[in-house]
């Protein structure tokens, strides 16, 4: 159900079997795909996938495996993070965070673990890693007034698919990572999301199914993938060209040995023509 169609559940509990909220997986109004440059997972990058979605580290107590995660998280540049439920952010009760680092994916059951103690807080008010997310917003709120949380360095593939399209139109995690990765919608759900029992479809029953982590870990996985795409592959190409074309400038002239070799003296400024100094990011977005 689209939370327009119902006000009053902003005012409830996500966590209520009786309440109409959504969750993060529901879909957005329809929306104009223009503007994004597509580009599906390499054969190497669906390997990896199914590789991590085997090993997906499920932590409800704060064991060993807890304190590995927390090591393996602090020692990342970036990590992806989904939050369930916090589509209502402070409406809500936190049941999972799910994190998934370069090699790994976690998913931390809140519910049994009673908190997040200050050792996961830490990691995620800090600067670096940086966070991805969507729809950051929610997620944010829901963990400044339940937790006292203040994430920082936090990088919205959201916000980033805006900036792409050049339109502030919604879209939700599953709609854009099935637009920008060419995956079909029905590769990104499970039964579970679309049960008729809201705490079932906001992963607030217990226990979890295995569909349910699967899920859950898939979409963190992709949603790094999502990032990568919509900076690398859409947000800086042309910063990526100009690259090619710098890397490539002593290829372009004669192979003179001694001609090179002059050109590649300490104040040498050849190749940087290629570089525009004052590139920027087109940030215009239209009314919609």
């Amino acid at each position: 159900m689209n939370g327009a169609n119902n006000n009053c559940a902003i005012w409830k509990q996500c966590d209520s079997d009786s309440d109409d909220s959504v969750s993060t997986f529901s879909s957005a109004p329809l929306w104009n795909h223009k503007g994004v440059k597509c580009a599906s997972l390499l054969s190497h990058e669906m390997q990896s996938l199914e590789k991590k979605l085997q090993r997906i580290i499920f932590i409800q107590q704060t064991d060993q495996s807890y304190h590995l995660a927390l090591d393996d998280i602090r020692d990342q540049s970036e990590i992806s993070l989904l939050v369930e439920p916090s589509f209502y952010g402070r409406h809500c009760s936190t049941s999972v965070i799910a994190i998934a680092t370069s090699n790994n994916t976690y998913i931390f059951d809140v519910r049994a673990l009673g908190k997040i103690f200050k050792s996961l807080s830490e990691l995620l008010e800090a600067k670096v890693p940086r966070k991805i997310m969507h729809y950051s917003h929610r997620i944010c709120d829901l963990f400044a007034h339940k937790h006292n949380i203040k994430i920082d360095g936090i990088c919205d593939t959201f916000v980033e698919l805006c900036v792409v399209r050049q339109d502030r139109g919604l879209c939700s995690l599953r709609e854009a990572i099935s637009l920008t990765l060419n995956i079909p919608m029905s590769e990104l759900t499970c039964d579970e999301i679309e049960s008729p029992r809201e705490s079932v479809r906001n992963f607030t029953g217990r226990p979890l199914s295995k569909d349910q982590l699967q899920i859950l870990g898939k979409l963190a996985i992709l949603q790094q993938k999502l990032h990568d795409r919509l900076i690398y592959g859409n947000i800086c190409t042309e910063l990526q060209q100009m690259t090619t074309n710098f890397s490539y400038e002593f290829k372009k002239h004669s192979n003179s040995t001694e001609e090179i070799a002059l050109n590649m003296a300490p104040e040498s400024k050849i190749g940087t023509e290629c570089i525009n100094q004052f590139y920027l990011i087109s940030t215009k977005m239209s009314d919609s």
